[in-house]
């Protein structure tokens, strides 16, 4: 029973700001070009004489070698100025942007294989003419096939001198579908003095052409498809097509605007052809291989007493994605929605129990979902949750390399969301090797994207460090990085302890490890500390320095010896207290292992109650309720620690299930209700009303202040930051000192210092993290980097005044479709820090107001 609900918080105003034309300053490498444009126009000039002939020598070398057609176009790499060049624009210089890449550079397709339109407007900038100007912020033209490492992942780069001619390989790859005979014009701008009539005919207009548009990519994404697959099948480089995208049942929503990926397998000889001329590709990496931990001995545990009872009928389902469950289980048995039961292994469709031996895998984490401490010996049980059982791994606990997970996952949530009405997957499952920082990942983006088309939430674990090196993997492991001296918890911030794929998704909630305790029988101690971050727990920033993993559960530590090398265990003081699987033997409950993969289910544990208290409300409020809960431990706020190592460690800390879905006499949560949209170049603020006891200038209370914005949004693979990887993005920033909603709404849609009347903007909080890596007491990190923006302050009640406004704030991404919007949810926090202070009942009072809602519409210049 919840004590002291969440109440809903009150949208005061909201406005659009109409832009007009404005700019960044050019970099000054641009401002020499354009200072020379005879010594910089002609550089290009040569550049682009050297690529066509190199192209008319790769084309007649390829028909008398007899090797297979390619599609008529080449790759080029271009470096434009990162700051004022839109990559899109390249479409009037005719070529087609398959990836961005870092410092400018862009990997290119060009079907004019003269270059003509490229050439055209390098001459009108010589000559200083009209439509060529442009040109000083394309820096270099450079061949395409000459760059392999702009293709292929850093752990393939590594032994690509290695790749034999006659030998198999199987590879991920990925596609770029976009274009330039297609290009979303902008929304049309009325004109002074137009009429409705007039106006909506052009609005008419441009919707057709765009409906026209979204049909023509279609058709490139399968003219692509087929051309690929002639390649790849062509019998001289034995290749085959793993993941069937050609098959009208792969689902819609695994594939991405602009791309596609899929799983092939194909000769050395076919792989290099691929790589260096293949002009539509971008991506090329090894598949994944699961990384896990290996299980210690079993404990003896006598089994227990305990009688589940079932869920109720209409309680939320948590689909498990791992390596079966042990559905008869005594501990698991009645909350198994076992109709719902599917083997996506190969070979092994009704199979779908949990065959890993020595404890099994998915019936560890489907059991840490219902018992996320500890597991009763005797009693009535309820449990919180239908578990649904989607089996992938096999009984070694491996990936089949026949499945390829983004359309796997897309299979999944078809069946799941759509037929069964599942909203929570659990997906305990990442790769050995740090995830790439180049794009993101077709793994990680097809769990963007069916977060994006669904109403759903993917719990994922950040990784684990292997604990001894292993053959072929490029991850340093626990003994590597402790015989080379690195100590505990340093190596957790090496560039190889970056967390896993699909760690980095966007959409997703990242889960990483901290020690459940500490441990010491000399000559054995724990190489971690009770609450700190687990010797294994891969860590962050994730992707375009984004906050990863966003919270942490207690998934157990390594305990090492005084040995030069040393002997790493993890004895049952330091693990987790797990259902294990009896299928191949063994106690039904067991402490015999650690990983992230047994924190994640500790969290969808937390989600699947908030689903069963706010049945209605969106997975994106969940989500926020999750991280809003979530507190650094005692350790993480000493004066003396690093900040930012804390944020890349352990994220916003340990979320707490009573702070999730209740509140105390000194703490009150307010949030959106319903699934709020928002557009780019709006702005929706939030008041929140503030009793005359709180700010009284007798008191000086302490008030923690927390925010927490949950947004998603369309993801763009080939895109390589988060304004052009999601169609909109979104931030929040509050109210300054005695500033009322309306200044509020025009500086943040104007972009200028607030009025006068705001006591000259003088701000309140001193947040943690800030909207800019400088603008926080924590540097190097921003809260606004991901999808997911938590903050926090503490302040002085008398510094409140008797309002406090937060905005969301709405930017364009990579869709300039002015229907395009982003849904979120936003939760805001006070709590007093001294536990005696009743908050809660005058809060909930001061907001007992009518509430009024306004349009806005402001001029103001863009510096986008």
């Amino acid at each position: 029973m919840v004590d002291f609900p969440h109440i809903p918080l009150r949208l005061t105003r909201e406005g659009t700001a109409v832009f007009t034309s404005g700019g960044r300053k050019p970099n000054p490498r641009t401002t020499t070009n354009l200072s020379d444009r005879w010594g910089h126009g002609n550089r290009l000039k040569n550049s682009t004489v050297s690529i066509v002939s190199a192209w008319k020598d790769i084309q007649q070398k390829r028909e008398e070698e007899e090797k297979p057609p390619l599609p008529d176009a080449q790759r080029i790499i271009l470096q434009i100025d990162p700051d004022t060049f839109d990559p899109d624009d390249l479409k009037t210089y005719g070529i087609e942007v398959i990836a961005e890449l870092e410092d400018g550079y862009i990997i290119g397709a060009s079907a004019d294989l003269e270059l003509s339109d490229l050439r055209k407007k390098i001459e009108k900038f010589i000559k200083e003419e009209r439509g060529g100007k442009k040109v000083s912020e394309i820096w270099d033209i450079v061949e395409g096939f000459k760059k392999p490492e702009y293709i292929l992942s850093p752990e393939l780069l590594a032994h690509w001198n290695q790749v034999k001619d006659d030998q198999i390989y199987i590879v991920d790859v990925g596609i770029a579908c976009i274009g330039t005979k297609v290009k979303l014009s902008d929304y049309p701008k009325r004109k002074p003095n137009e009429s409705n009539d007039k106006f909506n005919k052009r609005v008419n207009k441009w919707l057709d052409k765009r409906n026209l548009t979204y049909e023509e990519w279609d058709d490139l994404a399968y003219e692509r498809q087929q051309e690929f697959i002639e390649f790849i099948q062509n019998e001289v480089y034995q290749g085959q097509i793993i993941s069937s995208f050609v098959d009208s049942k792969t689902p819609k929503y695994a594939k991405l605007p602009d791309s596609f990926s899929c799983r092939i397998q194909i000769s050395g000889k076919g792989l290099k052809d691929l790589v260096f001329n293949f002009p539509f590709i971008f991506d090329v990496i090894e598949p994944d291989q699961f990384a896990e931990i290996r299980q210690q001995g079993v404990s003896d545990i006598n089994e227990p007493r305990l009688i589940l009872q079932p869920p109720k009928s209409n309680d939320p389902k948590v689909c498990i994605i791992d390596s079966g469950i042990q559905e008869r289980h005594s501990l698991l048995r009645t909350a198994i929605d076992a109709q719902s039961s599917i083997s996506w292994v190969p070979g092994e469709v009704n199979q779908t129990a949990d065959n890993v031996s020595n404890g099994g895998h998915g019936t560890r984490v489907a059991g840490a979902v219902l018992y996320p401490k500890t597991i009763p010996r005797q009693g009535n049980h309820q449990a919180i949750c239908w578990l649904q059982n989607a089996r992938v791994l096999d009984a070694n606990c491996q990936l089949p390399e026949q499945l390829f997970l983004p359309d796997i996952l897309g299979n999944i949530v078809e069946f799941y969301h759509s037929q069964t009405g599942t909203r929570i997957f659990n997906h305990s499952i990442t790769g050995s090797v740090p995830c790439q920082t180049r794009y993101m990942s077709a793994w990680a983006a097809a769990i963007d994207q069916l977060t994006w088309h669904n109403d759903i939430l993917f719990i994922v674990a950040a990784g684990n460090l292997p604990l001894n090196h292993r053959v072929g993997i490029t991850r340093l492991s626990v003994m590597d990085h402790l015989n080379a001296n690195r100590p505990y918890p340093d190596y957790l911030l090496e560039n190889s302890c970056r967390i896993a794929n699909p760690a980095q998704s966007f959409q997703a909630l990242t889960v990483g490890s901290i020690a459940l305790n500490s441990y010491h029988a000399p000559p054995y101690s724990s190489i971690s500390q009770q609450d700190k971050p687990s010797a294994f727990s891969c860590s962050g920033l994730g992707l375009w320095d984004s906050i990863k993993p966003e919270v942490v559960e207690y998934g157990g530590d390594l305990v090492k010896d005084g040995g030069t090398p040393p002997n790493i265990t993890s004895p049952e003081n330091v693990c987790p207290e797990l259902v294990r699987s009896t299928l191949s033997g063994g106690s039904a409950v067991a402490s015999d292992a650690v990983g992230t993969s047994f924190a994640a289910p500790k969290v969808s544990h937390i989600a699947a109650y908030l689903a069963a208290e706010f049945t209605h409300e969106s997975c994106l409020l969940y989500r926020a309720l999750i991280v809003q809960s979530a507190r650094w431990l005692e350790w993480a706020r000493k004066n003396n620690v690093d900040k930012l190592q804390v944020i890349r460690q352990v994220g916003y800390g340990l979320p707490n299930l009573d702070r999730a879905l209740n509140n105390a006499p000194n703490r009150i949560t307010l949030i959106t209700r319903g699934e709020k949209h928002i557009k780019a170049r709006q702005a929706h603020v939030y008041q929140v009303k503030l009793p005359d006891n709180l700010r009284s200038q007798g008191e000086e209370l302490d008030i923690l202040l927390e925010v927490t914005l949950s947004y998603k949004a369309q993801p763009r693979r080939t895109r390589r930051n988060r304004r052009r990887y999601l169609s909109t993005w979104v931030d929040w920033e509050c109210s300054k000192r005695g500033e009322d909603p309306d200044s509020f709404l025009a500086r943040v849609l104007k972009e200028y210092d607030a009025p006068d009347d705001s006591e000259k903007g003088d701000k309140i909080f001193s947040w943690t993290l800030g909207k800019q890596k400088n603008h926080g007491r924590t540097q190097g990190v921003s809260r606004s980097a991901g999808t997911l923006q938590k903050d926090w302050a503490i302040v002085k009640s008398y510094n409140l005044r008797d309002a406090f406004c937060i905005a969301v704030v709405g930017h364009e991404g990579w869709n300039n479709d002015p229907d395009a919007n982003a849904p979120y949810s936003l939760v805001v926090s006070f709590e007093a820090i001294e536990s005696n202070i009743p908050i809660y009942a005058a809060l909930v009072e001061a907001q007992v107001e009518p509430e009024i809602e306004l349009q806005t519409e402001i001029q103001v210049t863009s510096n986008q």
